[in-house]
């Protein structure tokens, strides 16, 4: 998932980028090798104040429209916060205070469609996998040697029937 943030981390006036769960916790984030955080903003902290925020604003003002917000800007003083909402997760961008949160759009969009069919493809994989690997179920009834029997179902029927054509 990292390289599929790299290039949007790469655009200038980008700050920070990350995938993070609607819980706050960062999934993925480009260039975040240590605690430390990426230049001067602990990842972490940003990600739970802003799926917080997205939170709550999805509360409010989901009541009063068709959907939930799927993407909310926050302008401010020293820069921009851009979240776009998808299924299960929070794509987050900071950006430096010349940037405009349109020039992301298109790039975050791709990159929300890019991880969501990544996803889907892995599903698929685990479960081919797994009804690979899966052997075919017992059946109902036992079966053996003798199926053809008396005592099986098919030949009592065929029994029965013959009597019942014997005796009209």
């Amino acid at each position: 998932m990292i390289e599929i943030l790299e290039p949007i981390a790469r655009v200038p006036g980008v700050r920070v980028v990350g995938l993070v769960t609607v819980d706050g916790v960062p999934i993925a984030v480009p260039g975040l090798a240590n605690e430390g955080g990426i230049n001067g903003h602990d990842v972490e902290a940003l990600a739970a104040i802003a799926t917080s925020w997205m939170d709550e604003v999805s509360r409010t003002v989901g009541s009063l429209s068709w959907d939930a917000p799927r993407r909310l800007v926050l302008r401010a003083a020293r820069g921009t916060l851009v979240l776009l909402g998808t299924r299960g997760a929070v794509l987050i961008a900071l950006l430096d205070s010349g940037v405009g949160p349109e020039e992301l759009r298109l790039a975050m969009d791709g990159a929300v469609t890019r991880i969501q069919r990544t996803l889907k493809g892995m599903g698929k994989e685990r479960d081919t996998a797994a009804q690979a690997s899966r052997p075919d179920p017992m059946p109902a009834l036992p079966r053996g040697a003798g199926a053809d029997d008396e005592g099986s179902l098919q030949a009592r029927t065929t029994t029965d029937d013959r009597h019942h054509q014997a005796g009209t």
